[in-house]
């Protein structure tokens, strides 16, 4: 498969799908990202997916039938090529048939460095994250991730099947996210009014949730992976907690017990902890805020 990644992160939106990935081989050219076995439908930072057809430093003699069916229609990043590319699918074909809308064929080239990068379209994301805005939740609280990136980070932890766990999981955004593709869900917090919020917006989503109030560098819950994304900033020091100490005893209790951990963390904070930095990204929040996507594992 090809996959276009999302030009927003282009590291994180490739992190996302290797993290899901059966076969670990690939290939990256710029955006496009060439490797097997994605549950695509769930990705958050893929903007389109094709099946491969060929990448190629030349326009490769292809038996296109083996990917027509009943009409097609071309599309390439150089549009003044389009016409030459059509001629060339069209001759190759025993009943062509050129539909420019809504084809059923729809082939795409994208001519990227020194490379011809060809597929056909099988998927465009159609995931409507903004439906499911912090603020169109029943619970809402103004430092909630956006879905979009929720929904990476819970990729990024590679669970297919199995328990996510979210120990500051505040109104629930990453739970949610993380149900929604057919994950089990267990979040809690210190923080009680948190939880009432989460229960209201699982609720909305119809999610099946086990949420209580509890200690993150104490508590202990069975689980595949841990996302999460901790307090900072106000919302911690409303609680007097030290900032570096909580990140930190959080991380010790829960290397006792889980192998992998994703997680956001201000820019600016270094965090000691006997996991090894599997994958690191920024994430512009504002001028003031700049957060690290970090992936965990032993």
């Amino acid at each position: 498969m090809i996959y276009e990644l999302s030009k927003e992160n282009v590291d994180l939106a490739r992190e996302e799908v290797l993290a899901l990935c059966v076969n670990k081989e690939f290939e990256i050219i710029k955006n496009f990202l060439i490797c097997e076995g994605v549950d695509y439908k769930r990705l958050a930072f893929t903007n389109n997916v094709f099946e491969n057809i060929f990448v190629s430093d030349k326009i490769e003699d292809i038996d296109w039938e083996k990917y027509y069916t009943g009409d097609f229609c071309i599309r390439c990043n150089i549009t003044s090529k389009e016409k030459e590319l059509a001629k060339i699918v069209w001759n190759s074909l025993k009943e062509p048939k050129v539909k420019l809308r809504g084809s059923k064929s729809e082939f795409h080239f994208f001519y990227v460095q020194d490379k011809i990068i060809c597929g056909r379209k099988i998927y465009q994301r159609e995931e409507k994250f903004h439906l499911r805005r912090p603020d169109l939740r029943p619970g809402f609280f103004p430092v909630s991730l956006k879905p979009k990136l929720a929904r990476a980070l819970v990729n990024l932890a590679g669970v297919k099947k199995g328990k996510i766990w979210d120990p500051f999981c505040g109104t629930g955004g990453i739970l949610i996210e993380a149900a929604l593709v057919g994950l089990e869900v267990e979040g809690s917090d210190v923080d009680e009014l948190m939880i009432r919020a989460a229960k209201d917006n699982f609720k909305k989503y119809n999610i099946d949730c086990k949420l209580e109030v509890k200690d993150s560098r104490k508590a202990k819950v069975e689980c595949d992976a841990i996302v999460t994304d901790p307090p900072y900033g106000r919302r911690a020091s409303l609680k007097k907690v030290v900032i570096e100490n909580l990140y930190e005893d959080f991380l010790k209790n829960v290397y006792e017990f889980v192998d992998t951990v994703v997680l956001m963390i201000p820019n600016n904070l270094e965090v000691k902890t006997k996991y090894k930095v599997m994958f690191e990204t920024e994430d512009y929040v504002h001028a003031s805020l700049t957060r690290r996507i970090v992936v965990l594992n032993k």
